[in-house]
């Protein structure tokens, strides 16, 4: 039986912090998508034949925030099983936390917080949520 590696949706503007996180996790035997905005990861999202086992937002996007999608995701009806949701921002607003669980988020990172913690994190919600799931055709 051969076991898919864990899907992740990485959502972020900044090429360089993009390629960085791309890296690190598909380091650690992940497979990363990356979109730089919310419009493309919606696009993806509406077309991609497995779901991620993970999502992995930035706050702030060009064309809205972490938040905008999450809720796309999670409260619209796009997922039946929305994948775990990880929200990072470099922004110290101290009610980000909250807002991201509000908006089904399950984990708030900030950015500056390190990149063991991001790793660590990830593999955390992804063995949480179960096996991978594969869209009817």
């Amino acid at each position: 039986m051969n076991i898919a590696s864990p899907l992740v949706l990485l959502v972020e503007d900044d090429p360089d912090t993009a390629a960085l996180y791309q890296a690190l996790l598909s380091a650690e035997g992940m497979e990363v998508v990356r979109c730089g905005n919310c419009h493309e990861a919606l696009d993806w999202w509406q077309s991609a034949r497995r779901r991620p086992d993970l999502m992995v937002l930035d706050m702030r996007l060009p064309d809205g925030d972490g938040l905008d999608l999450c809720q796309e995701i999670t409260g619209q009806g796009q997922a039946a099983y929305p994948p775990p949701i990880m929200v990072l921002s470099a922004h110290g607003d101290p009610r980000l936390p909250a807002r991201c669980r509000q908006a089904g988020a399950r984990a708030f990172l900030d950015k500056l917080g390190g990149l063991d913690q991001l790793i660590s994190t990830a593999w955390r919600l992804i063995k949480d949520r179960g096996p991978n799931q594969v869209l009817p055709v």
